[in-house]
């Protein structure tokens, strides 16, 4: 499964993190343009990727630090940006936290991060540019996949539904565990509205028995039974969910499988999170009752 970048995030993670890689060493941050043309020539977009999940879980306890408290601080206009910019945002934003050698070791890591990111950039410039306009389209991408227990899903699940509220996690998010109930009880509540939760862990995807595993465990944990799909990493709706830069994000499709309002990030078990996610069900629910 394509690793995403965001996933190793938040530690321990697998994925992650996303959302959510560099097995280059320290010397990555200073390497040459023409070094980093070869190592780009030399690898996979899956193997940089890796590579950085690596530096990640190096300092596993350091990040965690940072992205503990990034729901604060990740805003929208960090999800077109370099990775490595983005975690260097994060790590400056967090500095207080940190002794001058912790902060020197973070900021050391998010540069390599951000000259593999340019590496992955120079690979597949194209397909990047296509994968980032699927996550900001306006429509969820057609698929076919399966729920935790096996069951066959597809778009069809959108029209069903007046609302659909779709909240992206993976298993090593510690916030987006501990909204998992909080997504539930909103899942009971808008039933009799005609709208429905559903959970797409990204350690899911491509069928991944030890992530679907993990993930039920999780779910049964907090007592949540709404439903959780997957479908292949490889699909437009793979890169849709691998290109989420901040877990957990919660969006709000109509019936038509479009985005309504803006995605959310961070969890709902915050009020001023639960109150703009509300803004866009009211929206959807307007929507559909005008059609």
């Amino acid at each position: 499964m394509k690793l995403n970048r965001v996933t190793a995030l938040f530690l321990g993670l697998v994925l992650a993190f996303s959302l959510a890689a560099c097995g280059q060493g320290a010397s990555s941050a200073s390497a040459s343009s023409s070094a980093s043309s070869a190592a780009a020539e030399a690898k996979t977009e899956e193997q940089l990727l890796a590579e950085e999940n690596e530096i990640l879980s190096a300092n596993d306890a350091l990040w965690e630090k940072v992205f503990s408290s990034m729901d604060k601080n990740v805003t929208e206009t960090t999800l077109s940006t370099n990775y490595g910019d983005f975690l260097l945002s994060a790590v400056e934003k967090a500095k207080d936290q940190f002794s001058d050698e912790e902060y020197k070791t973070l900021t050391t890591d998010a540069e390599k991060i951000r000259a593999i990111e340019e590496q992955i950039a120079a690979l597949a410039p194209a397909e990047d540019a296509a994968s980032g306009a699927a996550a900001q389209g306006t429509a969820f991408p057609q698929f076919e996949g399966s729920d935790l227990e096996g069951n066959p899903v597809d778009n069809s699940l959108f029209a069903g539904n007046a609302f659909t509220v779709v909240n992206f996690w993976f298993n090593g998010c510690k916030p987006c565990v501990e909204e998992l109930d909080d997504l539930n009880a909103l899942n009971e509540k808008i039933k009799a509205q005609g709208g429905e939760v559903v959970g797409i862990n990204t350690e899911t995807l491509d069928s991944n028995q030890q992530g679907i595993d993990a993930a039920k465990k999780l779910l049964a944990a907090k007592g949540a039974s709404y439903r959780n799909i997957y479908f292949a990493s490889g699909s437009e709706a793979g890169k849709f969910a691998l290109n989420i830069m901040a877990f957990p994000t919660t969006y709000v499709f109509d019936r038509d499988g479009n985005v309504v309002g803006q995605p959310l990030l961070g969890g709902i078990d915050k009020e001023e999170n639960l109150a703009a996610l509300q803004k866009n069900i009211d929206a959807a629910l307007a929507k559909d009752s005008a059609k």
